[in-house]
């Protein structure tokens, strides 16, 4: 594929001129801070501030698990007073994050910041999804994906950012690292004025059986489907984790792979989700869509660990050459696996209820990225190659089911149920939508 059409796709992510367009430049902008500040925010505080590597862990562990209940109340929050107001307190939290940084001097001020942040972004994911339904409506999911896209570039510009001032190595580099962090929340946070300030849908004043009463207020608690998903989904999030700090370990000290076989391993999988995601994406929009698309996501997920379980004990051409393989399932089985959870987590909620439904997923999500360090690293490398496989039949299995959960939603699902998100995003489209006024 020519440099040309590489970027045509990449530019076609950014979405047509209107409220789509700045929802996507904002996200795009905050990733490129969320690129900065990840690679930076341990090294920071063992390297510039002087805490001990068990302390920075101990920080990032606790302020994560105390976090992840925060999802379904922000869900509901943003369903209750609109999304954007809730966007805007999560950018404004982010914000002082980076500046925080500068101040930090011991283990309390580190989890108190860290705090700040989990809960930020905790809140921030329920809210922004009841943002893209409200913008999106029917092509809630499409967008997503080119989101999805946008994210990877972001984040990929952000951490070749980062490792400029990593490079320097002074402790001004990395408070000016902070700071650029700082910048790209409140630029984002800035851009969320241009969006419309969504009022509340309507609940129906029925039950989905028909039955007299409104839907209860924890009506995604109690939609036995949609939890059935969100285990099955949240389980296999682990798989994000794979590439995040799995196979660094794994090539490093199991394998005689060059150390820069790592950076291959990442930039691969940043350039198939870009070449792939929409594209692949399109395609899975049904509730139907989503289920067979984790079916395939775990079959992609167990030849892709069978590969990378192969790369012990082999020369280092060869191990190279199943990195490649590897990483190429692995990122089909990625894309495979996150355009699932997008028809799922968009089709399978009632528009009015947006927040809420993905405050549960995230919840789950969020729990289950919380154990995978512990699952990845001390479980399944400590037993090698076996451990690869035994993480692949694993995505399978959780895969598998996807299918008859996707059934279970289709039939669960309220007959003749309303269109408000999609008027909502026909409004937006024409500017006949609310003027974004009311603001935090």
């Amino acid at each position: 594929m020519s440099r040309f059409k590489l970027l045509s796709l990449m530019g076609s992510a950014f979405a047509e001129p209107g409220v789509q367009r700045t929802f996507v430049v904002s996200t795009f902008i905050a990733t490129i801070g969320g690129g900065i500040i990840l690679p930076i925010s341990t090294l920071y505080f063992i390297k510039i501030v002087g805490l001990s590597a068990a302390q920075v862990g101990l920080a990032f562990t606790v302020s994560g698990l105390l976090a992840i209940p925060l999802s379904v109340p922000a869900g509901a929050l943003a369903d209750r007073i609109g999304p954007r107001r809730v966007m805007m307190a999560t950018f404004a939290g982010h914000s002082l994050v980076g500046v925080s940084y500068l101040f930090v001097q011991n283990f309390w001020m580190l989890l108190a910041v860290q705090m700040l942040s989990a809960a930020s972004l905790a809140a921030n994911y329920p809210a922004s999804g009841a943002m893209l339904r409200r913008i999106g409506g029917d092509e809630a999911v499409t967008i997503r994906s080119k989101i999805r896209v946008v994210a990877n570039l972001g984040v990929s510009l952000g951490s070749l950012i980062a490792g400029i001032g990593i490079q320097i190595g002074t402790p001004t580099s990395y408070r000016v690292l902070a700071l650029a962090f700082t910048l790209t929340q409140v630029a984002s946070l800035a851009m969320l004025f241009r969006l419309p300030n969504y009022q509340p849908l309507p609940r129906p004043q029925k039950e989905a059986d028909g039955s007299e009463g409104a839907p209860s207020k924890r009506i995604a608690l109690r939609d036995k489907a949609f939890l059935a998903y969100s285990l099955v989904g949240g389980a296999m999030a682990i798989q994000n984790m794979i590439l995040e700090i799995m196979i660094a370990v794994w090539i490093v000290n199991y394998t005689d792979a060059p150390g820069w076989a790592v950076t291959v391993a990442f930039v691969l999988n940043t350039a198939l989700v870009v070449l792939l995601q929409v594209r692949i994406g399109a395609k899975i929009q049904s509730i139907t869509d989503g289920g067979t698309a984790l079916r395939r996501a775990g079959f992609a997920l167990l030849l892709g660990c069978a590969a990378m379980s192969l790369m012990a004990g082999v020369p280092a051409w060869a191990a190279l050459l199943l990195l490649v393989v590897g990483m190429v399932l692995l990122t089909l089985g990625e894309i495979y696996y996150v355009s699932g959870t997008f028809a799922f987590e968009f089709g399978m909620p009632p528009a009015y209820a947006q927040g809420q439904y993905q405050g549960v997923a995230g919840a789950v999500a969020g729990a289950a990225k919380a154990a995978a360090p512990a699952l990845l690293l001390g479980l399944a490398l400590s037993l090698g190659s076996t451990g690869w496989i035994g993480v692949g039949a694993f995505l399978l299995l959780l895969g598998l089911t996807g299918p008859a959960i996707a059934r279970w939603g289709e039939r669960t699902r309220p007959s003749g149920e309303t269109t408000e998100a999609q008027t909502a995003a026909t409004e937006a489209s024409t500017g006949s939508a609310s003027p974004a006024t009311d603001v935090v």
